[in-house]
């Protein structure tokens, strides 16, 4: 699990705090776009979303526990 937060460059506070921004933008286009027409996209683009803000926080406990 340490190679895919290091490919994704959580590996330290900075990276995390960039893949929350991210994810937060991810969750709100696709919040935004699942009021369409064709609520498809906006629903991939909220569940990507919520699987990276997950991601973030393991990986910001992670930084943390290494850090102290």
């Amino acid at each position: 699990m340490a190679g895919m937060f290091s490919a994704l460059g959580l590996t330290t506070m900075r990276g995390c705090v960039i893949g929350w921004v991210i994810s937060a933008v991810l969750l709100v286009a696709g919040l935004v776009f699942t009021f369409t027409p064709n609520p498809v996209p906006g629903i991939v683009l909220f569940a990507v979303g919520v699987v990276g803000i997950v991601l973030v926080t393991l990986a910001v406990l992670r930084v943390r526990k290494q850090t102290s």
